[in-house]
């Protein structure tokens, strides 16, 4: 009876299970732990590192720079910038309507004005694709669109400047400039025997990087068409999206568009971005697969999710699979901030994955913590030397 007894109470207490191996991502993948995982990728980075500066010194690299090269100086970024222009596009709408009260004064005008974009931001969603949004602005602005960017854009360089003259007070010629946009010119104003930076595809509409090229006694031609020539020895800046003039004057820029129209190919909605996939032989498709057949690419400031992109640097890695192109991406989460958890675990399973991903189609990724990054490789490229405020990650975190 008391071995019953005893028998009943013991199948009451809780019944403890050994820890599982299996819910334990510390134990089941130790390789993705913090500190492996750093000396895996600082292996890789170095390898990475040495293969870009033998390509500059004796093949000649090919840049590919999207926004993030623009925002590094105060410029928008796409869904930055399609806000702005949403902004605007609902404010045309409105302005009609306020001639049905009659005539307003100037300043209450202009109060309504700010009311009427106060409660589009709070309400205009933005959750809708980008290129879908881009359309509609598009169809809404239809010729003043590249204006309405022009303005935008130099709102956002205005806001910069002004913000960091109150800081720190800064020089009028150098404040279009930021440490990543002088790592660039210093790239392609290569040492004597070195091959350098041969070519510059540009996806941004601003022609700040051709200018601070320029500022910096590098030849560059802008090219925005297939009819535009490049002189010998001239550094080529194609605008395979279009090219608007961003750093002159407001009312200047927008004179000389309405009388030139030349904008090149200009690449913003929906529609524009079909044709761009639907035509193989199309002026910046080619340009593209030119180079990416013949010098080894350097992705700077892209994420890497334009689909056109991406097809076109899968079919040329198809053609030429023994030719590489790097891409300097930043994580969302600070490796070398974090702590060894299983949350930084699977973020390092994820960027393994995405690694693999990218190399399928023949992008060699170097991952940064953050965008400051940048410059410090791109100065490494350049010089063979690693600044002393470089943040190659390492560290013996204990576990």
């Amino acid at each position: 009876m008391k071995k019953t007894i005893n028998s009943s109470v013991s199948s009451l207490k809780p019944h403890r299970r050994k820890p599982s191996a299996v819910s334990d991502l510390l134990a089941l993948f130790p390789t993705y732990r913090k500190r492996d995982f750093q000396r895996q990728i600082n292996e890789l980075r170095t390898d990475y590192m040495k293969e870009l500066r033998e390509a500059y010194l004796h093949v000649g690299l090919a840049l590919y720079v999207g926004a993030g090269v623009s925002r590094s100086i105060g410029l928008p970024s796409w869904p930055e910038l399609i806000r702005a222009l949403t902004l605007t596009m609902m404010t045309k709408k409105v302005k009609p309507a306020f001639a049905k009260f009659g005539k307003l004064k100037e300043e209450k005008y202009w109060q309504a004005i700010a009311m009427i974009q106060e409660a589009v931001k709070k309400n205009v969603d933005y959750d809708k694709p980008m290129l879908m949004m881009a359309r509609a602005i598009k169809d809404e602005l239809k010729e003043d669109l590249p204006f309405a960017i022009i303005r935008t854009l130099s709102w956002h360089l205005r806001r910069r400047y002004y913000m960091m003259n109150r800081q720190v007070g800064l020089d009028q010629s150098r404040k279009h400039y930021s440490p990543l946009l002088n790592a660039l010119v210093s790239l392609a104003r290569s040492e004597r025997d070195a091959k350098g930076v041969q070519a510059i595809v540009n996806y941004n509409y601003d022609d700040t990087l051709d200018t601070a090229l320029r500022d910096g006694n590098v030849r560059c031609i802008t090219v925005k068409a297939g009819k535009d020539r490049v002189p010998q020895g001239a550094l080529p800046c194609y605008h395979v999206h279009g090219v608007l003039p961003t750093l002159m004057p407001v009312p200047a820029r927008i004179d000389l568009l309405r009388n030139t129209g030349e904008y090149g190919n200009f690449v913003f909605s929906e529609d524009e971005y079909h044709s761009e996939y639907s035509d193989p032989y199309r002026w910046s498709n080619m340009t593209q697969i030119s180079l990416l057949g013949r010098y080894t690419g350097l992705f700077v400031g892209l994420s890497l999710e334009d689909p056109n992109i991406r097809r076109l640097v899968d079919v040329t890695h198809r053609q030429y699979p023994e030719s590489h192109n790097y891409a300097i991406l930043p994580r969302k989460h600070s490796l070398a901030k974090s702590k060894d958890t299983k949350e930084t675990v699977l973020r390092n399973l994820f960027e393994q994955v995405e690694t693999a991903s990218f190399e399928k189609i023949g992008v060699r990724v170097i991952w940064v913590d953050g965008f400051e990054e940048v410059s410090y490789i791109l100065h490494e490229i350049c010089t063979g030397e690693k600044t002393t405020s470089d943040i190659h990650l390492h560290g013996e975190d204990k576990r």
